[in-house]
Parts: C-alpha cells; structure tokens; sequence
C-alpha cells in the first residue's frame, strides 16, 4: 500500500487471466495499493516467476492452453515459488470444483463477476497473513540460529576444559575436529549405501567431535598428567574417560529433552571412539558395523593426531610413517571401508596438521 511519504507500494500482486477486461479492471482495483503484473496465460505467467516473484496470485480457473489447475500444480511443484498464496478466479457455474482448488494449494476464491470491495478486502487480507507468516518464519529463523550458537559456545566451552586439564595435547581438539570434519563431508559427498550420512549428522560430527576427550575431567591429575608412559593400572584408569564423558552427557540429554538431537551424536563419539573394528577396543568391546559412524571417524582422526604428536614419551611420526601404521591397522582397528573411502582426503590432513602445530601454540593455553 502505498504510504504517507508516496513510496512505492510494497506488495506485487501478479494477475493471471486470459480474458483481457478481467485483467484490465483488476489492475484499474489495484494499482492504487499494489504493484500489479498482468499475465494473459499460464505460460506468460511462468515465464514472468523466473524473472520475479510476487506476494499474491490472481489466477483464472478456466484458460485456454494450461488451466488454473495446472499452472498451480508447477507452481506448488517448485521450491522457489511454492509460498506463493494463490486466490483462485471463478464463476458460480465452477463452485463444485472448489475442493480441487483447495487441494491443489489455493488459499482463497473470488466469484465473477468481480467486486471491487471483495477483490480489495480478500487482497489485503491474504497479503497480510503473507507477510505475517514470513515474519514468523524470518522469527523462527532467528531463534534456531541463536540457539545453534548457543549449542557451539557450549560445546567450546566444554572442549576447553579439557584442553586446559591436558594442555600437553596442544592444538589437538582442534586438529581432530578438522581431521573429522574431512571425513565426514567426504561420506557425505559420496553417499554409499551403508554409510548413509545426512547433512544433519555431518554437521552434529563435526561439532560435537571436539568433547571426545571430555571425560578425562573425570581422570586424576597424576594420570592425566604423568610425563610418562602409562603402566597398565594406569591406564585401566584413563580408560575410564569414555563412560566418564558418557555419563556426563546422558545428564544433559536428560535436561535438554527433545533439543538434545546434536547431544546423541556426541554421546556416540565420546562412549565409542576407542572401539576397534575387531571388536578389541573398550569400553563395549564393539565390532563391526555396531561401531557408530561418527565414532569411526573419530577414531582415525584421533589415532593419526596421536601418531603425529609429540609427547613426553614418543617423538611425532611423518605423515607418510602415520598412514603407513594406520593403514596395517585396517581391518583390526579402523574400519576398511571407511579407510578405502577416505584415501582421496588424507592429503588434507597433513595441510591441517602444518596448520595447527603445537609449536605455533600460544603459552597461555589452549584456544577453540
């Protein structure tokens, strides 16, 4: 409508009708308010949408060539023009077919011959309800990003307690974070039948691959921390940190209830990801195809960080020397499959860990 100043009007209303004193009179009853586009068929109308996209249709039920049927059915059919509201054009002979119109996605009718109060009241109304429904979606929009960052900080801050626990270990959540996110996508991409991945899940992996570690909050110090090879006893302890982390996280999934989809995924990768392939891993002692994905991931990203470490008790191994080691271990620890599938990403590994080595860490403690 236009306003007070003598802008523009906001709302483009695209009129579809084959009889030419229809579309004249509507855009005599409309140009007032709206911005008004007149098609003389179905064709010329879709023609017009991939130049523009109106907030309202006008459409003709009987027209020769494509029919107000069919041009709704393409219309509704197309993403990009689906949220258009269409208010149907029709005589009283065509009432029985009014059930159709809705069916088909029509939000409203208009009898012939046309009223000018009707053809402006319904107008409005439908334009408003638009833009009242955009609105809540651009709301809703808002609020889901907000808590997705929301989620991330949380999930930072998480990861940061155990990087300050262990500062020893670097650049390491970040490095396995990335070193994730590569395999994931490449599953994504690739899509084999048994490796089903969405967008979703890809995205969950990838966030929630930094808490891994976040059981060993749990582990003492003198373990955690020992300058040392572990002894056995020892590492008894450490293991522990899978179902550690797994406890901690049930008790957020609990609170959180249904917002907690993001939540499963890191529980996967914290209770899993030192599962081997063979069935020898802890804490479940899981095989095979019962291993998560996401844990399967986690477990190739973890080891290779591992290998290509320093630590007080191992010097870091070349990248050539880690895959060596990895690629003997498919089959008993990683899983094969995903280690054939994955190939073609490796070399990004080695781009990441130059990246983030630890000797470019800053002394005053890990950064997310």
């Amino acid at each position: 409508m236009r306003n007070d100043d003598g802008a523009l009007p906001i709302f483009s209303v695209l009129i579809v009708d084959d009889d030419p004193t229809i579309l004249r009179l509507l855009q005599e009853i409309l140009r007032y308010d709206y911005k008004v586009y007149p098609a003389p068929s179905g064709e010329k109308a879709l023609t017009f949408l991939e130049r523009r996209v109106p907030d309202l249709i006008l459409l003709d039920v009987e027209m020769p060539g494509m029919n107000g049927y069919e041009f709704i059915k393409k219309l509704k059919g197309d993403g990009r023009w689906s949220g258009i509201p269409v208010v149907f054009l029709t005589g009283q002979e065509e009432r029985d077919k009014e059930e159709l119109a809705f069916s088909l996605g029509a939000v409203d009718y208009i009898l012939k011959p046309i009223s000018v109060g009707i053809v402006l009241s319904r107008v409005k109304l439908h334009l408003e309800l638009g833009s009242y429904r955009k609105h809540l979606e651009n709301l809703v929009e808002h609020k889901t990003l907000q808590l997705q960052r929301a989620q991330d900080a949380i999930l930072d801050i998480l990861a940061n307690v155990t990087a300050f626990r262990d500062s020893d270990t670097g650049y390491h959540i970040q490095r396995t974070t990335l070193y994730s996110q590569l395999l994931i996508e490449n599953l994504l991409e690739l899509g084999y039948p048994d490796y089903v991945v969405d967008r979703n899940y890809a995205d969950h992996v990838t966030k929630s691959a930094k808490l891994h570690d976040i059981g060993k909050v749990a582990v003492p110090d003198s373990i955690l921390l020992k300058p040392a090879k572990l002894s056995m006893a020892e590492f008894q302890l450490i293991k522990l940190h899978t179902t550690y982390g797994a406890r901690m996280i049930d008790d957020a999934i609990a609170n959180l209830g249904d917002d907690s989809s993001f939540l499963h995924v890191a529980r996967e990768i914290v209770i899993a990801h030192h599962e081997w392939w063979n069935g020898s891993g802890y804490p479940s002692g899981l095989s095979g195809g019962a291993i998560p994905i996401s844990a399967r991931v986690m477990a190739v990203a973890d080891v290779y960080d591992s290998l290509r470490s320093h630590r007080p008790y191992k010097m870091p191994l070349s990248h050539e020397d880690t895959l060596s080691i990895m690629k003997r271990e498919t089959g008993s620890h990683f899983d094969p499959h995903l280690m054939e599938f994955s190939a073609g990403v490796f070399h990004s590994f080695e781009v990441v860990a130059a990246e983030y080595h630890d000797e470019t860490r800053h002394s005053d403690g890990p950064l997310i």
